[in-house]
């Protein structure tokens, strides 16, 4: 009897605590997008559209100009790194699937695809040699020969297999 005195107000303690303890809330998630527009630093489309001043030799901010002139910051990651080294991207219009975080402009590439003549095509660096695929430029994991940027319609039959 003496257990129960003393656990019924532990208990009651505990209940009252729970009752007033506020809910957890969730952080936002961030949202899944898939984008159609070109690569840009957006430093120098600010210039060109408001008159920022910008130093001569100023680092580039690479960002995403929708073709609904919204804007993206890139976020520099494994995935994105072509985007931002291969400038031969830049010329292209691109479809890019990533995700935005809450609150945010931010930009997480998670694969992209250029647009020619209306066809979608995937992108993707290649090496000859070992017949291997990679995310971004450089040189071959294996050989180390330079990887070539290969650009072929989707939906086509092709001897490189697809990753």
């Amino acid at each position: 009897m003496r257990k129960f005195i003393v656990v019924v107000p532990l208990f009651f303690i505990v209940g009252l605590i729970l009752i007033g303890a506020k809910p957890t809330t969730e952080k936002p998630k961030p949202q899944e997008i898939k984008l159609k527009g070109n690569i840009l630093c957006l430093a120098e489309e600010m210039k060109t559209l408001y008159n920022v001043e910008l130093d001569a030799e100023h680092k580039h901010l690479y960002g995403f100009k929708t073709d609904k002139d919204k804007y993206f910051t890139l976020l520099h990651t494994s995935l994105s790194k072509a985007l931002f080294v291969d400038k031969r991207l830049h010329e292209k219009d691109l479809i890019i699937n990533g995700r935005v975080f809450p609150n945010s402009q931010l930009l997480e590439v998670l694969s992209f695809m250029s647009v020619r003549d209306g066809v979608v095509h995937e992108l993707y660096y290649y090496c000859d040699t070992c017949f291997i695929r990679t995310v971004a430029p450089g040189n071959c994991d294996c050989c180390q020969a330079p990887v070539v940027l290969m650009e072929r319609p989707l939906n086509t039959d092709s001897l490189v297999p697809s990753p």
